[in-house]
């Protein structure tokens, strides 16, 4: 039997601040167009890629897609996905660039997304993500480079975790980040 790498993301808004709030989470996975070499795929390697030098043309991405966990929303038929993000696939994290836009789908005017973007530079076959206590922040970006991440053996395999919250996490305006061209690619 062949094993296949795996990646679980949850994204979490802050519940007491989002109690009334309907907020959409779509995601984005995109990588830089020269990776390092994967050499054996169950090491626990840390890239040597410098993520906050790279610039749009150096990334490539996919587009931005809702799999998000469905939510019973009072009074309508339909589940719709609000305030929780959930995706899991075989995707092989490693130097993957995660990147999350968050739209506040409650009000009636519009406010800018907020951004997350989170590159992955630590090598594992298996890796889990949680993002929690997210606090929405029209028109910023938070660059999650600096996270909570062990890794754990359970049952034999060894697989990352990284669980990390977002609470007061510092954020920059989208205007001014690096990556803008990124994160309005669709």
């Amino acid at each position: 039997m062949s094993q296949s790498p795996y990646l679980t993301i949850l994204v979490k808004m802050d519940s007491v601040k989002a109690e009334f709030t309907r907020y959409k989470i779509e995601m984005n996975i995109c990588e830089p167009n020269k990776k390092t070499e994967k050499g054996d795929w169950f090491t626990h390697d840390t890239s040597a890629i410098d993520f906050s030098s790279l610039r749009s043309n150096d990334i490539k991405c996919g587009g931005y897609f809702d799999k998000g966990t469905p939510t019973l929303i009072s009074g309508e038929e339909e589940e719709k996905p609000f305030n929780q993000f959930q995706f899991n696939n075989q995707v092989f994290a490693w130097e993957k660039i995660f990147v999350l836009k968050i739209s506040n789908s409650s009000s009636r005017g519009w406010h800018p997304e907020m951004y997350i973007v989170m590159p992955m530079k630590y090598k594992s076959f298996v890796t889990y993500i949680t993002l929690n206590d997210i606090e929405f922040q029209s028109g910023k970006v938070i660059f999650l480079t600096n996270y909570n991440a062990s890794y754990n053996t359970s049952e034999g395999s060894k697989y990352l975790k990284i669980d990390q919250s977002l609470k007061n996490y510092k954020s920059v305006d989208v205007k001014t980040f690096p990556l803008k061209e990124l994160l309005e690619k669709e």
